[in-house]
Parts: structure tokens; C-alpha cells; sequence
């Protein structure tokens, strides 16, 4: 091998490699680095695969500086926050089901007690975006929880609860 053909493979890889972290998430959206899971950014993942086509070196660089980094994860700002309201409310929609069945909807205490129930009918000839609210009726003075029941015709009732508590909204 010549010189001057080591020296034009070594100044293609570090174009390669110093490309390929301009094109991640890491240069992208600095505001997510330390971020350490959460749902994965669809296009931040399309733009690091991408680097896959000039090579595979460029690919995996940015997927493992995206993935050690965080920043391929996007931030909480898209999570759904649940407030009970001053008032001990809390309003939900429905989700929509393409098999009929019911949804009940429960607040309960961190010591599993039963705060508030509400049970919805879900599927084909029910209304989308229909909504359900529930009603704390004395003040709590523990975290309180959502959990979800979904039972349809085929199957026994699977229960579902968030991992965070409700925050609770304070009066003006």
C-alpha cells in the first residue's frame, strides 16, 4: 500500500465518523442527553439507521452515542400527566376498542383502597372521545393511583395500574 492510499482511507474515516455524529441526536436535541429510557424518537432512530447506508461504522457510532447518551429518547414533555382536581375529580377518556367489552376505571390508595369506580362500554356503537370522571368524595392525605380493568366477552379481566401517583392540583 502506498502513503498517499493510507492517508486517503484514514481522512474518509474520520469524514465518516465525524459526519455521522452530525447527523444523531446527540447534536440534534442536547436537552435529552442524560435522559436514561423513555419512548425512542422515531425520526432521531431513522436518521442514525440511515448512517448505515455510507458504511457500517457511521451507523453504529451514532446509534451507540444516541443510546449511551439518552438522546435518542424523547423527553417527558409528551407524557400525559393526570391531575386530581381541588374538588377530588379526575376526568378520562375512553379508549377506543374494536371489540366490545368494558373498561373500569378505579382510583385507589397506595394501600389499595378504593377511592372512586366508573365502568365504560367500549368497541363497535360506542361513542369515540367519550369521556369518564371520577369523583374523590373526602380529601386524601395519601398518593393516589389510577388502575384499569378491561374485560371483553373472550377473555377474564387484565388489570392495569400507573406506576406514578395522580398529582393532586392545589386551589388558587
Amino acid at each position: 500500500m502506498t502513503n498517499r492510499f493510507v492517508r486517503a482511507i484514514a481522512a474518509s474515516t474520520m469524514l465518516t465518523v465525524g459526519s455521522g455524529s452530525v447527523g444523531c441526536g446527540y447534536i440534534l436535541h442536547p436537552e435529552r442527553r442524560g435522559t436514561q429510557s423513555g419512548i425512542i424518537d422515531g425520526a432521531t432512530m431513522v436518521m442514525d439507521i440511515l448512517w448505515l447506508i455510507p458504511g457500517i461504522i457511521p451507523g453504529v457510532i451514532a446509534l451507540v452515542v444516541d443510546f449511551s447518551s439518552g438522546a435518542i429518547y424523547v423527553s417527558g414533555s409528551r407524557r400525559v400527566g393526570l391531575h386530581l382536581s381541588p374538588d377530588g375529580r379526575v376526568a378520562l377518556q375512553v379508549p377506543h376498542a374494536a371489540r366490545p367489552g368494558q373498561v373500569e376505571f378505579r382510583l385507589v390508595t397506595a394501600s389499595h383502597q378504593v377511592l372512586a369506580r366508573k365502568i365504560a362500554l367500549v368497541g363497535p356503537g360506542h361513542s369515540k372521545g367519550e369521556s369518564v370522571e371520577l369523583q374523590v368524595a373526602a380529601p386524601v392525605t395519601e398518593p393516589v393511583y389510577l388502575e384499569v380493568e378491561a374485560q371483553d366477552g373472550q377473555s377474564e379481566g387484565k388489570t392495569a395500574r400507573l406506576s406514578d401517583a395522580i398529582a393532586t392540583a392545589h386551589a388558587l
